[in-house]
């Protein structure tokens, strides 16, 4: 997925939080939308629904392998342990940004200090195979 596509889904998935928040608040009077003067704006990241099937871990993305001619692994920290999801190939994982700390579009290599990310996977055949990487606002 390109930088811009990465960046168009962002903005897309913000403006739908919006509408929904808009929504709610307009059928729910108890429930008004507040906006106090010379606040910063919020914004509220909507993350990825979990699809039928789908698992999804929070860890640190250490590291994306790429051996030519064999299938890509994301390499992620858990609380408790170190663990490796593959993929057939990179582009056909699904590359969401929450923070502008990413810099697409995705590539192999070291993850310097490890981003914080939400990892979608199901399982293929009898492998866990990637769908989404989300990469999360720092804390």
């Amino acid at each position: 997925m390109t930088h811009l596509r990465v960046l168009a889904t962002l903005l897309l998935r913000l403006a739908a939080g919006a509408a929904a928040a808009t929504t709610a608040s307009s059928s729910s009077p108890q429930q008004p939308l507040r906006v106090v003067p010379g606040a910063p704006a919020v914004a509220k990241p909507v993350y990825r629904k979990l699809q039928r099937g789908e698992e999804r871990v929070e860890g640190l993305l250490q590291r994306v392998e790429c051996p030519r001619g064999r299938a890509v692994t994301f390499v992620v920290k858990l609380p408790d342990r170190v663990v490796k999801y593959q993929a057939p190939r990179l582009d056909v994982v699904d590359y969401i940004a929450y923070t502008p700390d990413f810099k697409g579009p995705m590539s192999c290599g070291g993850r310097m200090g490890g981003d914080p990310v939400y990892l979608t996977w199901k399982t293929v055949g009898t492998a866990p195979t990637v769908v989404a990487v989300e990469f999360l606002p720092k804390k």
